[in-house]
């Protein structure tokens, strides 16, 4: 077994087509974008070229909820499982473009107050609240800005559903079920991936959220995920983005001989210090208030994205 446990640092910034790439599917199905989200997805797809992963191979997104990552791993080639223990309605936006199966609203035996927390409608149809936008000053002062955001989102869907190639587009199926309990067999899938998902599951389940994500791979296949990691020596929860916050001691725990890239002070530094870190974050941040980033002005991160690699022979 050889595991890599890293943070996650501003040099993944330095890939321009894969952030080029990750613009374009944010825009095409109008998703916000994680604050950490660019970092996460690049480090997952140069994981996948590392690992020779090619067309055609049937990759696993474990708590891929309405993320991009399915629709850009599919856009690549890749046949996408897509894993959520929450309903999910497919996007519209995805339809003409995708061939998507299964049903992310299937009944499941299985609660968990994430669930609650977040909600996956058509994230597509969603309605301007005119009600908020006309009630403050700084917010009507905001909508040029939001239009002009949606128009850019609205022409790259237009140009990516009429004008381009999706013969060579992998499927998307969707599977609604925890992490624990998958219903599929032993050695399914070419590779599991895994953006910022497990800090929101069962901490008590961590060891068989693991155990399960291994099983359900191909020998010598990668699990490559991310999450949340603290510096400090005992896990929080994050009340904001109800998710785990894991520390180091743990995940060392569940993922034996890791070669270990853990320099907390040094990830944060390079990320406050990124000009295109600071470029990419999303109005979903910045214009909150309450959020650690607001105008762009940042003490500190209140996580750090880490990352886990971990192959099976």
């Amino acid at each position: 077994m050889g595991n890599d446990l890293t943070l996650l640092d501003s040099s993944l910034l330095d890939h321009s087509e894969k952030l080029a790439e990750i613009t374009h599917w944010l825009r095409v199905m109008n998703r916000p974008n994680g604050w950490h989200y660019d970092l996460d997805h690049v480090w997952i797809l140069c994981e996948l070229e590392k690992a020779g992963i090619p067309k055609g191979s049937t990759i696993l997104d474990a708590g891929a909820g309405q993320g991009i990552m399915q629709f850009l791993l599919a856009a690549r080639g890749y046949n996408v499982i897509s894993l959520d223990f929450s309903a999910r309605t497919i996007p519209s936006r995805s339809c003409g473009i995708f061939d998507i199966h299964g049903s992310g609203e299937a009944k499941l035996d299985y609660s968990h107050p994430y669930m609650e927390f977040i909600s996956y409608g058509d994230v597509n149809n969603r309605k301007w609240p005119l009600g908020r936008i006309f009630s403050h000053p700084r917010r009507i002062l905001r909508l040029p800005r939001r239009v002009v955001r949606d128009a850019f989102s609205f022409f790259n869907y237009v140009g990516e559903r009429f004008f381009n190639d999706h013969s060579d587009y992998g499927s998307i199926t969707y599977l609604r079920a925890p992490f624990h309990d998958i219903p599929l067999d032993h050695g399914t899938v070419d590779a599991v991936i895994s953006v910022s998902a497990i800090e929101h599951a069962d901490i008590e389940l961590f060891g068989k959220n693991i155990m399960e994500l291994r099983r359900i791979l191909k020998d010598g296949a990668p699990l490559l995920m991310t999450t949340s990691a603290t510096p400090k020596d005992e896990n929080e929860f994050h009340e904001k983005s109800s998710g785990w916050c894991f520390s180091l001691a743990h995940l060392q725990s569940f993922f034996d001989d890791c070669t270990v890239n853990f320099d907390a002070q040094f990830c944060e530094r390079s990320l406050l210090d990124s000009r295109v870190f600071l470029n990419r974050l999303d109005p979903y941040y910045h214009l909150d208030r309450d959020s650690f980033c607001y105008r762009k002005q940042i003490a500190s991160l209140p996580y750090l994205p880490v990352a886990i690699k971990s192959v099976s022979h």
